[in-house]
């Protein structure tokens, strides 16, 4: 089922990949990355992960999102949160279990997956039942000083032109610490009233990755667990591993088998 228009926007289309059997089956949300402004749907086809995830009984989407060069935040949030409920008002007519629904993103899009699921967590029965998130920029003040900071090697000291998270907001990142924390996952979480809902956490981060540093990843982890609980949040370092390639190539299974974890029906 493709370029299926789940609002008015002119990238609002998702796609959804069924399993043999989608009768029940939990669904998986593909977040894809691309520094908010690039890539598209088809980026899930990565690393054969529709064939394993299908194979694996879960009902799988991807969607196109408003690029931050079109539309600043938060509209790639609230696309994002509308794809959540737009699969959620499907699940009758496919026949998907719309009450174990995860998000996994990539890079940008993990850090969408991660705002989605911290604004969904604070009101209850709304939350999403796992998280998976693969490199996401998570602390988005931190960006630059974390590569400045990091002991990753052979990286340029500087990135060139507008940073992404700079044209993502329409401001400087870090001349504007108020604006980049409401639209981080880390000091989103550290701001939460108590008593939210976290969902289980999958981190994924390559530690050589020369885009994003791994200190973001490590710092999500240590909030994630210290609101949650320690079992609330797991972090994988991937050894070698950059800003995803072929190091990631055994990681969809590895996601999968967390989410087989998190969303198995109760007997």
């Amino acid at each position: 089922m493709s370029n299926i228009e789940y609002g008015p926007g002119a990238r609002n289309q998702m796609d959804i990949y069924l399993p043999a059997n989608p009768k029940g089956a939990p669904v998986v949300i593909f977040v894809h990355g691309g520094r908010w402004m690039r890539n598209d749907k088809s980026q899930v086809e990565l690393y054969d992960r529709i064939r394993k995830f299908n194979d694996a009984g879960f009902v799988l989407v991807s969607f196109n999102y408003t690029y931050a060069t079109e539309k600043i935040w938060p509209a790639q949030l609230d696309d994002t949160l509308s794809v959540i409920a737009f699969v959620r008002a499907q699940a009758e007519s496919i026949g998907y279990d719309a009450d174990r629904i995860a998000l996994y993103g990539q890079s940008s899009g993990a850090h969408l997956a991660l705002m989605a699921a911290l604004k969904l967590a604070e009101t209850p029965g709304d939350g999403v039942d796992a998280v998976v998130s693969w490199y996401a920029p998570s602390d988005l003040y931190n960006i630059a000083a974390d590569r400045a900071g990091d002991d990753v090697p052979d990286r340029d000291p500087a990135v060139s032109g507008l940073a992404p998270e700079d044209v993502l907001l329409g401001v400087s990142t870090t001349e504007n610490k108020a604006a980049a924390d409401a639209a981080s996952p880390v000091p989103y979480l550290l701001s939460m009233a108590n008593g939210a809902k976290l969902p289980p956490l999958l981190i994924v981060h390559g530690d050589a990755d020369t885009v994003v540093s791994p200190l973001q990843s490590e710092r999500l982890y240590q909030a994630w667990r210290a609101y949650s609980g320690d079992g609330g949040a797991k972090l994988r370092y991937v050894k070698g591993g950059g800003h995803g390639g072929a190091r990631f190539e055994n990681e969809p299974s590895i996601a999968i088998a967390f989410l087989k974890a998190h969303l198995e029906k109760p007997d």
